[in-house]
């Protein structure tokens, strides 16, 4: 038979007494984002940003998660306004948290990626400016990684100081980007997510 005396902590209160003395605001907490990495034939799914940080450049479709959404209901929902993609099974494969990666605010984003066998058409819409497939290449440029994206409105081009955790992926934190065009860290998670579809 279970004991019915209610479990109590150091300081001698039950979970009501201390639910009640707790203090929610006392640790200083981070926007949660979602980010959508589609890939398809060797092209993944951007968005151009219309609106700042990092205004006209390439990103992932992604954003800010709603009070009480899970980050599985902000990917799908941010995916389907900003690119009009709808239904998209997608699975949880990094969470990037590094202070300073957004110079809004202190995010994380929880990054969710899936691959499809054929392009569904895609429109920018919500805060996109537009919205597009790009064709992905990774090539060796001595010490560095360059990594290339085009589409119908031009390529972007940026290297990659590369470097890797105890279990050989790609640091997302310790890594460097060189060269401008794709937003927040979304150069060094592309990356990894391209080595870990492999």
């Amino acid at each position: 038979m279970e004991n019915d005396t209610p479990k109590v902590n150091a300081k001698g209160q039950t979970l009501e007494q201390f639910l009640a003395a707790y203090d929610p605001n006392k640790y200083r907490k981070p926007g949660v984002t979602a980010d959508c990495v589609i890939f398809c034939n060797e092209h993944v799914l951007m968005v151009r940003r219309g609106n700042h940080p990092f205004i006209g450049e390439l990103a992932f479709p992604g954003g800010f998660a709603e009070l009480g959404e899970s980050t599985e209901v902000t990917a799908a929902r941010e995916l389907e306004e900003e690119t009009g993609a709808k239904d998209v099974p997608m699975r949880q494969f990094y969470t990037a948290s590094a202070p300073g990666r957004d110079p809004r605010d202190w995010t994380v984003s929880v990054c969710y990626t899936a691959t499809l066998p054929s392009f569904p058409e895609v429109k920018g819409g919500d805060d996109a400016a537009s919205a597009a497939w790009y064709a992905v290449s990774v090539s060796s440029y001595g010490d560095l990684t360059e990594l290339t994206l085009t589409g119908d409105d031009g390529s972007v081009t940026v290297h990659l100081d590369v470097r890797r955790d105890p279990f050989g992926k790609i640091d997302v934190n310790a890594t460097r980007v060189l060269g401008r065009g794709i937003a927040f860290d979304h150069a060094k998670i592309l990356l990894r997510a391209l080595e870990e579809s492999k």
